[in-house]
């Protein structure tokens, strides 16, 4: 995948958003874990590069996680029983299933635990046929956040 040059970068997560918002690549390289977003994140109108008043879409953005440790992936699925069981994924296979274009991964929630550096992502990975979408959790410790993009997309609003 080949690294592209973006004009805004930021680490200050309170003025933006993933809610809502769709991966369809990821990368691991040299302890940093990506994601591409094709259709963006949301940036609020607290955000100096947003002159409106609404919280609007980024073109195509990447988000960067500089991590410290192990990711720990889990993915809830019922089993033939109709129990939901916890299968741990591996951070490779969690790369590859995406860039292979089994599952896209569509970011619900993210908490930071303060003190720790440690990410909590709550999501869906998202596929054609039914149930359509599994839950899963993601354990990421990042020292850092890096949110890039180019332009902001003022007629898409949150």
């Amino acid at each position: 995948m080949e690294q592209k040059t973006y004009t805004h970068i930021d680490t200050d997560d309170s003025v933006l958003s993933l809610h809502d918002c769709c991966a369809g690549r990821t990368r691991y390289d040299n302890g940093i874990l990506s994601f591409y977003f094709e259709k963006g994140f949301w940036v609020t109108p607290l955000h100096h590069a947003n002159y409106s008043s609404e919280t609007v879409r980024t073109d195509c953005s990447q988000v960067d996680y500089y991590l410290e440790d192990d990711v720990n992936i889990y993915v809830f699925r019922k089993n033939i029983f109709g129990k939901i069981i916890r299968e741990e994924w591996t951070l490779e296979e969690l790369v590859r299933l995406i860039n292979n274009n089994t599952y896209s991964l569509e970011f619900l929630y993210q908490y930071q635990y303060k003190g720790n550096n440690e990410q909590l992502v709550k999501g869906w990975l998202l596929f054609e046929k039914e149930p359509f979408h599994y839950e899963c959790q993601l354990e990421i410790p990042a020292s850092k956040i890096v949110y890039r993009w180019n332009n902001l997309c003022y007629e898409k609003t949150w």
